[in-house]
C-alpha cells in the first residue's frame, strides 16, 4: 500500500544520504524478526484478488490479541462487580460508587505521561505481563479478603486506584506494541480485531457481569475478572515474536522531563497528530455526554420505564459489533481520512435527532432513541480504528509510548468529561440543551477533521506528516 502522496515525497528534515533518522519508520519485520517475504508494501503477500490475508494468520498476534479479548470480557464484568461489591456488601451510595469509579480513571489523567516515558524505555511485552500479573493479584485479593473477612471499603478503593495504574501500563505498551509485531499494512486489520474484542465484550461482559453478580455474589464475580487476566499473561508468555530492544536513553529526572517534553512536542508539534488529538477528544466528550444524559432524558422527559430504557440502551447498542466487523473494510474502502469525516458527520446526526424524542408517543420515542444510538454505536469502533491506526502510523514504534501518554489524557479524560459537562449543562439549562451541545462538540470533531486535512489520508502517511523524533 501506498500513500495518498507516495509519488511527491519530500525528505524529512533529518535525513541524510544513507542514513536512517531516528524518527523514520522502521522496515517492517515478521514475527521472528526476519525480514517479510517481498510483497507490494511490504509484509505477507495480498491473498488472491488483491486483499490481504487476516492478520489472525500472524501465531504472536493472535495469542496478543486472544489473551487482550479475555481480558476485556473479565474487565467489563467487573464494570458491574466492583460497584455491586461496594452497595451489596458496604451500603454505599451514589457518592461512593462514583468515587470508586473516578478513581480508576483519575490514573489515565494524572500517570499517563510518565508512563509513556517509560514505555519506550522498558520492554513492552515485559510491560503487558506485570500489568496482567498485577491486576490478577489486585483483584483476586478481593474475594480473598472476603472470604476471610478482612475486607474494608478503603481496601476495595486502593485496589480500584492499583488497577486504574496498571490498566494505564497496559493500554499504552499494547498500542506501542502492535506496530512492532505487526507490518504497516496489517495494523488496520490488527486494530479492528482489537476493536472487535472490545465491541463483543462490551455487550456480553456486563451481562455475564450481572448474572455472575445474581448467581455468586459481587465478591465471587470478580474472581472471574482476576483469573482472565492469568489468561493473558499465559497467552503473551507463548509469544515467540523477539522485540527490538529499546534505544538507550539518558536516566534521571532532568532526562525524563525532557522526555516528557519530547513527548508533548511529538503529539501537538505534529500537525497530523495534534488535529487527531483534538478530534477524538471533542468527539469522545460529545460521546460520553449523549450516553450519560440519554437515562435522564429518558426518565424525566420522555417518562420511559426502566425496562424500557434498558430496550434503548440494549438494542442500540448491539450496531457496536457490526460496526466492528465492518471497521476493516470500510476504512480500507473509504480510506482511514474519510472515514473519520464521515463518522464523525453521522455523530452529528445521531444527536440531532434526539431532541424529535420528545413528539410522538412512547414507541415512538423508543425508536428515536434506539436509532440514535445504534449510529453513535456503529460509528464508535470504525473512527477508533481509523484514528489508532493513523496515530501508529504517524509515529515510529519508539516513540509511541510518550504519543499515547500525552494523547491519553485527553482523548480517555473526555469520557469523565463528558458526563459532568452533560450534568452542569441540564441543571442550567435543559437536558434537550445537553443534546445540542454534544452535536455541537461533534461539528467541533468534524471541523479538526478538515482543518488538519486527515480526510485527504487513504491508506498511510506521507513522510512529511510523521513524526520527527527529538535527540536522546
Amino acid at each position: 500500500m501506498t500513500s495518498t502522496n507516495a509519488q511527491n515525497r519530500t525528505p524529512a528534515p533529518t535525513e541524510r544520504a544513507g542514513a536512517r533518522p531516528e524518527g523514520a519508520p522502521r522496515t517492517p519485520q515478521g514475527p521472528a524478526g526476519a525480514a517479510p517475504p517481498a510483497a507490494p508494501g511490504g509484509g505477507k503477500p495480498p491473498a488472491p484478488g488483491g486483499r490481504r490475508p487476516s492478520v489472525l494468520r500472524n501465531r504472536d498476534f493472535a495469542l496478543v490479541w486472544g489473551g487482550e479479548s479475555i481480558s476485556l470480557l473479565g474487565s467489563e464484568i467487573s464494570v458491574i462487580a466492583l460497584p455491586s461489591l461496594a452497595v451489596l456488601v458496604f451500603g454505599e451510595g451514589a457518592l461512593g460508587v462514583g468515587l470508586l469509579i473516578a478513581l480508576q480513571w483519575i490514573p489515565f489523567v494524572l500517570l499517563a505521561p510518565a508512563m509513556g516515558v517509560l514505555t519506550d524505555r522498558l520492554n513492552r511485552r515485559m510491560m503487558m505481563q506485570i500489568s496482567n500479573l498485577a491486576r490478577f493479584l489486585i483483584l483476586g485479593s478481593l474475594p480473598l479478603l472476603w472470604a476471610l473477612d478482612g475486607l474494608t471499603i478503603t481496601h476495595l478503593y486502593v485496589a480500584a486506584v492499583l488497577k486504574g495504574i496498571f490498566d494505564v501500563v497496559f493500554q499504552l505498551a499494547y498500542q506501542a506494541y502492535l506496530p512492532q509485531l505487526l507490518p504497516r499494512e496489517d495494523l488496520v486489520d490488527g486494530n479492528a480485531k482489537t476493536q472487535l474484542s472490545r465491541s463483543v465484550a462490551l455487550i456480553f461482559g456486563r451481562s455475564a457481569g450481572g448474572a455472575l453478580v445474581g448467581a455468586l455474589g459481587a465478591a465471587r464475580a470478580i474472581t472471574a475478572d482476576a483469573i482472565t487476566y492469568l489468561f493473558a499473561g499465559l497467552s503473551l508468555m507463548l509469544v515467540k515474536f523477539k522485540e527490538p530492544a529499546p534505544q538507550p536513553r539518558p536516566g534521571g529526572v532532568q532526562a525524563t522531563l525532557k522526555d516528557l517534553r519530547g513527548g508533548v512536542s511529538m503529539t501537538f508539534g505534529n500537525r497530523l497528530l495534534r488535529y487527531l488529538t483534538l478530534m477524538a477528544t471533542f468527539g469522545n466528550t460529545a460521546v460520553s455526554m449523549v450516553l450519560a444524559m440519554i437515562i435522564v432524558f429518558g426518565y424525566q422527559d420522555l417518562h420511559l420505564s426502566a425496562a424500557q430504557i434498558g430496550l434503548v440502551l440494549g438494542v442500540g447498542g448491539t450496531p457496536v459489533i457490526l460496526g466492528a466487523i465492518l471497521s476493516r473494510r470500510i476504512n480500507e474502502r473509504l480510506g482511514m481520512g474519510r472515514t473519520l469525516l464521515l463518522t464523525h458527520s453521522m455523530l452529528v446526526a445521531a444527536f440531532l435527532l434526539l431532541p424529535f424524542a420528545q413528539f410522538g408517543n412512547t414507541a415512538t420515542a423508543v425508536t428515536i432513541l434506539i436509532i440514535s444510538q445504534g449510529i453513535s454505536s456503529f460509528t464508535t469502533p470504525v473512527g477508533n480504528v481509523g484514528v489508532m491506526t493513523l496515530i501508529q502510523k504517524a509515529t515510529p514504534p519508539q516513540a509511541m509510548g510518550r504519543v499515547g501518554g500525552v494523547a491519553l489524557p485527553f482523548v480517555w479524560g473526555a469520557n469523565a468529561a463528558g458526563p459532568l459537562l452533560g450534568s452542569a449543562i441540564a441543571v442550567a439549562f435543559t437536558n434537550v440543551t445537553a443534546f445540542y451541545l454534544a452535536a455541537a462538540l461533534a461539528v467541533v470533531a468534524v471541523f479538526w477533521v478538515l482543518a488538519g486535512r486527515v480526510n485527504r489520508l487513504v491508506d498511510d502517511v506521507p513522510e512529511q506528516d510523521r513524526v520527527v523524533v527529538p535527540a536522546a
